[in-house]
């Protein structure tokens, strides 16, 4: 299985992504499952770097990783569920709902990743002195 993934990566990926353009449009509820199978196909095609990084990685560090993603999940589960309440009230349309969620999501990434690093600068500042 993993050898017809990594033949046909390309091709899954594509087929995927126009999956999930598809049904972000005609079936919501289903779009959970055309971004799973992303995340799963992702996974599986780079699963030799991600087994080298965890290798490497200190586990203070991936405590720290670990940590900050609960914390990360309580805070959209938080968000989302205040949002999710005005976006009810005021009846804002799928399309609008799909973007506000992507751009909620990619701003957290990108915020997750900054705070960690600087987290993991500070801890190991910290641990050398």
């Amino acid at each position: 299985m993993t050898n017809f993934i990594d033949k046909h990566y390309e091709k899954i990926t594509w087929f995927i992504l126009l999956l999930g353009f598809i049904l972000l449009f005609v079936a919501n509820e289903y779009l959970s499952i055309a971004l799973f199978s992303y995340l799963i196909i992702k996974a599986i095609k780079f699963r030799k770097s991600i087994r080298t990084r965890l290798q490497k990685t200190p586990r203070s560090t991936m405590i720290i990783y670990a940590l900050g993603m609960v914390v990360l999940i309580v805070a959209l589960t938080v968000t989302m569920l205040a949002s999710g309440s005005f976006i009810k009230k005021h009846t804002i349309p799928g399309l609008l709902q799909s973007v506000y969620i992507i751009v909620v999501l990619i701003g957290s990434m990108f915020f997750y990743a900054w705070f960690m690093e600087f987290l993991v600068k500070v801890w190991n500042k910290k641990t050398s002195k």
